[in-house]
């Protein structure tokens, strides 16, 4: 039996509708279906998955934020975090620091030494 990737990378879904995570989908759908209040273990079929996804939804972004919030918080992280929290504001400030390191360049020479040749 030939198995095909979904359209998520931890998802399988054989030829005739099963479905099987891989051990990393399992962790991350285990505990984002779980957020919602739904066992994975039910999930057995391509439409129970596709129900399970449609009633998950509407918990998918404070998944994330949780998820976020754990992380360590680099400024991708709290652009990210803002981002999904519909925080505007924290968006645009942290856009604009993300900007300003990207143009800052790292000089690695003692000051009085001459700017070293690519």
């Amino acid at each position: 039996m030939v198995t095909t990737q979904g359209d998520d990378e931890g998802i399988l879904i054989t030829e005739d509708g099963r479905v099987e995570f891989t051990a990393e989908g399992r962790e991350f759908h285990t505990a984002y279906f779980g957020y919602a209040g739904i066992d994975i273990r039910t999930i057995k079929t391509e439409d129970d998955l596709k129900r399970a996804g449609r009633a998950a939804f509407p918990y998918l972004f404070a998944f994330m934020a949780q998820r976020l919030r754990k992380r360590p918080q680099t400024l991708e992280t709290r652009a990210l975090l803002a981002i999904v929290e519909g925080d505007s504001e924290t968006a645009d400030r942290t856009y604009r620091q993300l900007l300003t390191r990207q143009r800052l360049q790292v000089i690695t020479a003692a000051s009085d030494a001459p700017p070293a040749q690519p």
